[in-house]
């Protein structure tokens, strides 16, 4: 299972891309994350962007879509949701870094 991140850091966006756990292997579900109104400077507005990745992981990875007769997180939910927060916060780190360095 592979997960995508497109980040734009000049626009202050980005989007999570993670397949469909729904079997099709050419569909990919999408969600996006905003942190131009962030501070990520700030302790504050760095936890609040890790909120805002870990809600776009947990919709692009399809959680909340539960099939008939559970509501539990499948392993392969929790394994794509973790990628992506993990692919995330690599991809935003040099954004923070040069928020904090004032830049």
């Amino acid at each position: 299972m592979r997960q995508g991140i497109l980040a734009a850091a000049g626009v202050g966006a980005m989007l999570i891309a993670a397949p469909t756990l729904a079997g099709a292997d050419n569909q990919t579900s999408q969600s996006n994350v905003t942190y131009e109104d962030l501070d990520l400077s700030t302790e504050a507005g760095q936890k609040e962007l890790d909120q805002r990745i870990t809600i776009a992981a947990r919709k692009a990875c399809g959680q909340g879509r539960h099939t008939t007769g559970t509501r539990t997180v499948s392993r392969d939910q929790r394994r794509c949701i973790a990628s992506a927060e993990r692919q995330a916060k690599s991809t935003l780190a040099a954004v923070i870094e040069e928020q904090r360095r004032g830049g």
